[in-house]
């Protein structure tokens, strides 16, 4: 290690990042009526909708308000090593006392070109529902990447697009697995962007839907 300040960062990240967004984490709308914030049991809250007739419900919620964002940076680089000071370190090396010499040019590390990347990179979600009473006409989940610039329409970019997950009734709630394709399991680290996974639900009248959340699986590089 130099005998200089500078950080620790790492190159790998970690894929083991679970962030669970709960009903109080997501937005949602409804052709008809938006679902509402309902406490079944103790413990037991989802966001539940009756149908009074055909409806489509939008639920959705922004992962970069979720999960923390880094744009990456260049590397701290001791371009000497050795000599009473190092030009390109943090801090000159007047505290050592003797006097190292310089590596030869083999020796040399040669730094990237390149940021680190930091930051997340959404891998997959589960989705958690209940569907009881009737069967759902359609359900669909995505995930979209939005751009906002100054003065510009917000540019919306699909990462995944609409995938088809369960209808059918069941007494006890379902937890779906959905993948991003694997040219999509990057890091999200542009400057006002946004990363929303939607879940578009078709009922009909007297269907009803509870939603528990999405929780997602990320990895992460922070350090």
């Amino acid at each position: 290690m130099p005998h200089t300040q500078s950080r620790y960062m790492q190159d790998l990240g970690f894929a083991d990042a679970r962030v669970f967004c709960s009903p109080g984490d997501v937005i949602a709308v409804g052709s008809t009526a938006a679902p509402v914030v309902t406490r079944n049991a103790a413990g037991d809250w989802s966001l539940t909708r009756t149908s009074a007739g055909a409806e489509t419900l939008n639920i959705t919620v922004n992962v970069t308000q979720q999960v923390l964002r880094r744009t990456g940076f260049f590397e701290d680089l001791q371009e000497q090593f050795g000599g009473a000071g190092i030009p390109a370190s943090a801090q000159p090396q007047f505290y050592r006392p003797d006097q190292i010499p310089s590596m030869s040019t083999g020796q040399q590390i040669t730094p990237r070109t390149a940021f680190k990347v930091k930051g997340f990179k959404l891998l997959s979600f589960d989705v958690i529902y209940r569907v009881t009473v009737a069967g759902l006409t359609t359900n669909t989940v995505r995930v979209d990447l939005t751009n906002q610039v100054n003065n510009v329409a917000p540019a919306v970019t699909a990462v995944l697009a609409a995938t088809g997950i369960p209808t059918a009734t069941q007494a006890n709630p379902y937890v779906t697995n959905v993948a991003l394709p694997a040219a999509q399991q990057i890091y999200r680290i542009g400057a006002d962007q946004e990363l929303f996974v939607e879940m578009t639900v078709a009922i009909p009248n007297t269907s009803k839907l509870d939603f528990y959340g999405f929780d997602l699986l990320c990895e992460y590089n922070f350090n």
